[in-house]
């Protein structure tokens, strides 16, 4: 989390998953978020490169993370701060519902 005068005006969440493929620990940023009065001071900045750091630290073969496709801003942070968009992947969920009825199907 990022103060600012007191006020929280930012934070992350990182968790640590595992490439098979790279045969390393992949560090996943799940969220990362700047009050938007606070935006273009450099603290996005800042805290994308302390998640570098961090996976560097920890013997990372990559960082992922993932932005909706119509958060244009986000997207070009990203691409600014060296981030590739994956087309070849394609991101699946499964809301409560859905696992509720897998996790009852008899089938």
């Amino acid at each position: 989390m990022v103060r600012t005068e007191g006020l929280a005006v930012a934070y992350l969440i990182l968790i640590q998953t595992y490439s098979s493929f790279l045969a390393k620990p992949t560090l996943y940023i799940e969220d990362i978020f700047v009050l938007e009065d606070h935006r273009k001071k450099g603290i996005g900045r800042d805290l994308f490169a302390f998640c570098a750091r961090k996976a560097q630290a920890m013997g990372c073969g990559r960082m992922e993370w993932q932005a909706l496709d119509w958060n244009t801003n986000a997207i070009r942070f990203y691409e600014r701060m060296g981030g590739q968009s994956l087309k070849e992947w394609v991101s699946f969920r499964m809301d409560e519902r859905a696992i509720d009825e897998l996790v009852n199907d008899r089938g």
